[in-house]
């Protein structure tokens, strides 16, 4: 069986982005947070950084979570990187 020779080739670009939204910060007050007493600054923060879905808000009234408070926060940064692309073409048959 012999190749047929397609009388048109479909070329496209296809790109790929990393996306990253930094938000803007809440402030915590240690003394509000009686599960990180004792803890080191390295360890609250990993602690935070771990529980945070788990931890309560800075404004109970409006948010469940100090994770949701934090995904609520305005956008402070976007950035793009790794922008890459490659060119594709496919054979079209007819």
């Amino acid at each position: 069986m012999s190749e047929q020779t397609p009388k048109t080739i479909a070329v496209f670009a296809t790109e790929y982005y990393e996306t990253s939204i930094t938000r803007e910060p809440v402030e915590l007050t240690l003394a509000d947070y009686p599960e990180l007493e004792g803890m080191s600054q390295d360890e609250a923060i990993n602690y935070v950084e771990l529980n945070a879905s788990e931890m309560a808000s800075t404004n109970p009234d409006m948010y469940e979570s100090l994770e949701e408070e934090l995904n609520d926060m305005d956008i402070r940064r976007d950035k793009i990187t790794n922008e890459t692309q490659e060119i594709n073409a496919v054979a079209e048959m007819f």
